[in-house]
C-alpha cells in the first residue's frame, strides 16, 4: 500500500490543483478533470479494501 499512498496523494494533489486553477478561470472543463482525480485516487483507495462488492 506504500505505493498507493504516493499515488492517492498525487491524485489528491492534482485535484486540489486543477480546482483552483478552474476556480481562478471559471472553467468548468478544469473542474471535470479535478473530478476525475479525485474518483481514481477513491479508485485506489476501493481497490486495497478488504470489503468488496459480490
Amino acid at each position: 500500500m506504500i505505493g498507493d499512498f504516493s499515488s492517492i496523494n498525487d491524485h489528491l494533489v492534482a485535484a486540489r490543483e486543477m480546482a483552483d486553477q478552474a476556480e481562478t478561470k471559471a472553467d468548468p472543463a478544469i473542474y471535470r478533470e479535478a473530478i476525475d482525480e479525485l474518483v481514481a485516487a477513491i479508485r485506489i483507495l476501493m481497490r486495497n479494501s478488504s470489503e468488496r462488492e459480490n
